[in-house]
């Protein structure tokens, strides 16, 4: 993969670019799509105070017009009560719907926002500007946009994608480090159901990672994005091939949500969760050469958790995967691992959760 000042990729409805110092490509790219000449920017505290100001001005630059809306910092804040405050304000200051709408931020931004945009007078544009390493190779593309309840992670949401997605790899370089490991988390994904070549790219480029060398950076996103286009492409829906990017996610939202959004966050949960795939896989026989430890290893160098935490409730975290949102015909479908990069649907009965779970426990 050669490393390219801009990267142009299309994926469904999306074109996404990828590169440095993009917040000036953003405003341009205004003029070409036909946009109007007002926008509004949904991002949370924390990266407000980073990067607002500079999408502000390249855009004004440009004559557009921007509407800021500053939301809380958190998984545990991606829910209706902040949806409907966005809304709200949307409503109060007569935003129309072919006002663009901007998600300016991590995962959490990103899907709250295209949540709204989906939503907000049945559908807006959205453009994604993802900060995080993680909504890089993740949340920004594909079209999923959802909010969490008490019950379950993700429950409710929409499929709804954004007309751009802007990859700005010079802002990685102010996340601290352990960002940048919860953002591999996802790439290690990537590779484990699809190239493992790519997954041991990655642990031999562990320590320019660190160094956040930006060139190699910009490889494990564009690779990850190919691959995720690759399960998504005639499954935007998800009803086939791209349920095995959900694999460790059925156990680690379960995590989450058992710990109320607050004690793992999502790479955590999602780490503990390929962990959990992995041993149910070996109890059951089906994999074939068995990587937990390669994976273990791994998550320790990230320092990830590797077992969960007395403090996570077992019963919580089961009745959190019986509400699971891929549940149906009471079963729940699990991605397993078969082989290096190489996954499988296997369905368990809602009454064998209990054991199921309890044997893949870490």
């Amino acid at each position: 993969m050669e490393n390219q000042k801009l990267n142009f990729i299309r994926h469904y409805q999306t074109d996404i670019y990828l590169g440095e110092d993009l917040f000036p490509e953003i405003a341009g790219k205004f003029n070409i799509s036909g946009l109007p000449r007002d926008c509004v920017i949904i991002t949370n505290e924390n990266v407000g105070n980073l990067y607002l100001k500079d999408l502000t001005e390249a855009l004004k630059a440009k004559n557009i017009k921007t509407t800021p809306i500053i939301i809380k910092d958190g998984e545990c804040f991606k829910n209706f009560e902040t949806v409907n405050n966005i809304i709200q304000q949307l409503a109060g200051q007569h935003i129309d719907r072919s006002c663009p709408i901007i998600g300016l931020g991590g995962g959490v931004v990103c899907d709250i926002s295209g949540f709204v945009a989906s939503t907000y007078k049945r559908g807006t544009p959205l453009i994604l500007v993802p900060t995080s390493l993680l909504a890089m190779v993740d949340a920004s593309f594909g079209g999923k946009n959802a909010i969490n309840t008490d019950s379950a992670k993700n429950l409710i949401g929409t499929f709804y994608h954004p007309i751009m997605t802007f990859v700005n790899i010079s802002v990685l370089k102010s996340l601290p480090l352990s960002q940048m490991y919860y953002g591999l988390v996802e790439a290690i994904k990537h590779g484990l159901i699809y190239d493992f070549a790519y997954f041991n790219f990655i642990i031999n480029n562990l320590d320019e990672i660190k160094k956040f060398n930006l060139p190699i950076l910009q490889r494990i996103i564009r690779r990850s994005i190919f691959i995720k286009r690759e399960f998504v492409t005639n499954d935007e829906l998800d009803n086939g091939k791209r349920g095995h990017l959900n694999f460790g996610h059925t156990f680690g939202h379960g995590i989450e949500t058992a710990g109320d959004y607050r004690r793992y966050n999502h790479a955590e949960a999602v780490g503990l969760g390929m962990l959990m795939a992995i041993k149910a896989s070996v109890k059951l026989g089906i994999l074939k050469e068995n990587y937990f430890k390669m994976l273990e290893s791994l998550l320790k160098e990230l320092d990830l958790p590797t077992q969960i935490s007395s403090e996570v409730s077992i019963d919580k975290l089961i009745q959190a995967i019986q509400s699971d949102k891929k549940r149906n015909n009471d079963f729940i479908k699990f991605i397993l691992p078969e082989n290096l990069g190489k996954t499988i649907v296997y369905k368990v009965k809602a009454n064998e959760i209990d054991r199921f779970v309890r044997d893949a426990l870490v």
